[in-house]
C-alpha cells in the first residue's frame, strides 16, 4: 500500500511541473510582445520546455517500473524443520514369559516357586493358568508333581494350589531362578534318600513352609486332605517380608531366558499334537495346537483346559530310591530324584518342533541349539517337563 501512495504523489508531482512550465511559457511569451528586445526569451522558453519534457518522461518511467516492478518479489521460504528423534519406551517384559506390560516396580525382583500337588484328588488345580512357568516331574508312585513359577511376588491370584510338600529335585530347580521356595511340608531323608527339607537346609534355600508360617495357608472345603491346602496369593509378601528375606533377585543365581520379539516357528518340522511321558510308571500328557492363538492346549490332563506358548522337554537322568519302613508303617515308598547337569530336549512352539541341549553351570540353566547358540523361546507361558532319560521318558509328535 505504501508503494502505490508513493506512485500517486509522483504522479501528482509531475502536473504540478507541467502547470509550472505553461505558466511560465506564457510568462515568456507575455514578455517578448512587451519587450522585443529580449532576444533569448525564445529559446529560454525552448529549454523548459524541453527539460519539462524529459523530466515527464523520467517521472512516468519511475511511475511504471515502480508501481508493476517495484514490489519486491517475495521469496517464500521454507519453513524451518527441526527433526526430532522420538526414542521409542523401553518394553518392560515378564522376565519368565519374555511378554511385555510387565509391572515395573517388580524389575529386578525375586521371583517365587510353588509347589503343586498333581493327585487325582488335588484335580482340577487352583488358577494354573496364572503361573508364567509351570514345571512338571515325577516324584513316587508314578505320580507327577508341579513347580509353579510367578515372576512378580505381589501379583498372585487370591488363592494357589493345591500345595504340596518339597522334593529334593523341585528345591533344586526353583535355586535355577533364585526363587523364594513356597511349600507344605517336605520329605525327610532316610537311609541312602536325602528329603526335600534337608536339601532346603543344606543349600540355604528362602523357603515359606506352610507347616510352620500359618498366614499364608488355608484348607478348603470341596477337596480333602492332603490335597486342599492353598496358597493365600495376597499374604505371601508380608510372610516373606516377615521372613526378612532378600527382594531384589541375585542376577549371579537366575536363570535368563532369551525370547524372539514375536512369536514364530522354531523350525520347519510341523508339531500340531506332542504327547509327553515322564517314565515308563506315570500317564502321559497330550497337547494340541491351535494355529488362532499359536498356543498349546490339554483339555482333560489337569480337568480343566490350560494353554502354554512353550512346551520344553528335558531329558534328565533320573535315580528311584526306596524308603524302607515308610513312616514306620513297614511299607516301602519309592522316590525318584533328577540329575539336573545335563541332557538333551525339544522345544514344541508355533506349531513346530526341535531338538536342543540344556546344561546347568554354576547353578545357571541354559538352552543350546544343536549349533551351539542360545535358544530363544516364543514370548508367553511355558511347561516344562523332566523326563526321565534312562526310565524310558518319550516324546511323541503329530504332525
Amino acid at each position: 500500500m505504501d508503494n502505490k501512495n508513493d506512485e500517486f504523489e509522483r504522479l501528482d508531482f509531475a502536473d504540478d511541473f507541467f502547470h509550472a512550465a505553461e505558466i511560465n511559457a506564457q510568462y515568456d511569451e507575455e514578455e517578448r510582445q512587451n519587450n522585443p528586445k529580449k532576444k533569448n526569451g525564445k529559446n529560454k522558453t525552448l529549454m523548459i520546455a524541453v527539460i519539462a519534457a524529459v523530466a515527464v518522461i523520467a517521472i512516468v518511467c519511475g511511475v511504471y517500473f515502480g508501481f508493476f516492478h517495484g514490489k519486491e518479489e517475495e521469496i517464500p521460504t521454507e519453513p524451518s524443520s527441526t527433526t526430532t528423534t522420538t526414542q521409542a519406551p523401553a518394553v518392560i517384559a515378564n522376565p519368565l514369559t519374555g511378554e511385555s506390560g510387565y509391572n515395573e516396580a517388580a524389575i529386578g525382583k525375586r521371583p517365587v516357586s510353588v509347589v503343586i500337588d498333581n493327585a487325582a484328588g488335588a484335580r482340577p488345580q487352583y488358577n494354573m493358568s496364572a503361573a508364567d512357568i509351570v514345571v512338571e516331574g515325577e516324584v513316587e508312585g508314578g505320580e507327577t508333581r508341579m513347580l509353579w513359577f510367578f515372576a512378580d511376588m505381589t501379583n498372585l491370584p487370591e488363592q494357589v494350589g493345591p500345595t504340596r510338600s518339597a522334593r529334593p529335585s523341585f528345591v533344586k530347580f526353583s535355586e535355577l531362578f533364585d526363587s523364594v521356595y513356597v511349600h507344605f511340608g517336605g520329605s525327610h531323608s532316610k537311609g541312602n534318600y536325602i528329603g526335600g527339607y534337608e536339601i532346603i537346609k543344606q543349600d540355604n534355600v528362602d523357603d515359606i513352609d506352610g507347616m510352620t508360617v500359618s498366614s499364608c495357608f488355608r484348607r478348603t472345603s470341596d477337596k480333602v486332605s492332603p490335597h486342599n491346602a492353598v496358597l493365600i496369593g495376597e499374604n505371601l509378601v508380608a510372610a516373606i517380608e516377615k521372613k526378612n528375606y532378600r527382594t531384589d533377585v541375585d542376577k549371579s543365581s537366575f536363570s535368563a531366558l532369551s525370547f524372539n520379539e514375536k512369536v514364530s516357528s522354531v523350525s520347519d518340522i510341523p508339531c500340531n499334537k506332542v504327547t509327553v511321558k515322564f517314565s515308563s510308571k506315570t500317564r502321559s500328557h497330550t497337547f494340541a495346537y491351535n494355529a488362532e492363538s499359536r498356543a498349546y492346549s490339554n483339555q482333560g490332563d489337569y480337568n480343566t483346559p490350560v494353554n502354554f506358548t512353550n512346551l520344553i522337554i528335558m531329558y534328565a537322568d533320573s535315580t528311584y530310591i526306596d524308603k524302607q519302613n515308610y513312616k514306620g508303617a513297614g511299607n516301602t515308598e519309592t522316590y525318584l530324584n533328577y540329575s539336573l547337569t545335563s541332557g538333551s530336549g525339544k522345544l514344541v512352539s508355533c506349531g513346530s518342533i526341535v531338538d536342543f541341549d540344556w546344561s546347568v553351570d554354576n547353578g545357571i540353566l541354559s538352552f543350546k541349539d544343536k549349533n551351539g547358540k542360545e535358544l530363544k523361546l516364543n514370548p508367553g507361558k511355558s511347561w516344562i517337563a523332566l523326563a526321565s532319560a534312562n526310565h524310558n521318558g518319550s516324546v511323541s509328535i503329530d504332525e
